[in-house]
Order: structure tokens, then sequence, then C-alpha cells
């Protein structure tokens, strides 16, 4: 969790708890290689880019489909099971709006940004941070 959601409120915009680095794979890697990303950047999820920008993303989850699925995460490209039907915050959204968008959406991961180029990405887990927080 970022240190910075220690301070934030749930009536802050998103972008204030969003980190500056965006995690990002090209479609055609592996899940293999996806593993390795997420494991040595200690992330649940990565954004998935084409040459022209944010086209899905990718998750531990979708590599534990993969692998109980009995697929070999090195023959199975990210392009192939990312999530391409994103669901955008804008910047300014509020912590609180952005929480509510991920519960309506039913999604754990949510890039901040214009709905091509991402200032980041929140995980339900920076927004319940704040929320509770704030509850106490």
């Amino acid at each position: 969790m970022p240190a910075v959601t220690e301070y934030a409120r749930p009536s802050d915009p998103v972008s204030s708890i969003v980190s500056g680095a965006v995690a990002e794979v090209d479609e055609d890697i592996t899940l293999q290689e996806l593993a390795e990303e997420l494991a040595a950047d200690e992330i649940g999820a990565v954004l998935v880019r084409d040459p022209h920008g944010v086209v899905g993303l990718a998750s531990e989850r979708d590599l534990v489909v993969v692998l109980s699925g009995g697929r070999d995460p090195a023959d199975v490209r990210v392009a192939d099971v990312m999530t391409t039907d994103l669901v955008w915050a804008r910047p300014d959204a509020t912590i609180r709006e952005v929480g509510e968008l991920m519960r309506d959406a039913d999604v754990r991961h949510i890039p901040v940004g214009d709905g091509r180029i991402a200032r980041g990405v929140v995980s339900i887990r920076d927004i319940l941070a704040v929320l509770l927080r704030s509850a106490s």
C-alpha cells in the first residue's frame, strides 16, 4: 500500500493516491514473463499496451485461471487472457467515487487517466485503506 494513502481522505481526488510509476507490459509477453514482472514489482496487476496505448489489464488472477486449467504459462500470451473492457477513473474523481465505481464494476484494479493514457493504477486495497481509516 502506498504510504500516501496514510494521509488521504475519501473526498480527496484519486490522483492523490496514485503512485508515480505505471507498471505496463507489452501485449505479446507470456504469462511466465508477467508472473516475473508482478513478483519483481510486488504488485497484483499491470496495464497492457500496444503501440497505440493501453489495451488491457493483466493480473495475478489471470495467472491462476491459466494454471488451474493446466496450461503452461510460458505458452500463453498476455493478450489471450487480459481484461480488455477496462473501467477507467478520472484523476479528479474522489477516492470514495472510485471505490463505488470499483464495487459497481466488480473490479479490484482500476486505471486512472483518460481512457488511453494512464497516470496510474489504484487497487481496492488502496481505496479500502483510505475508507477504513476515515471510518475510525
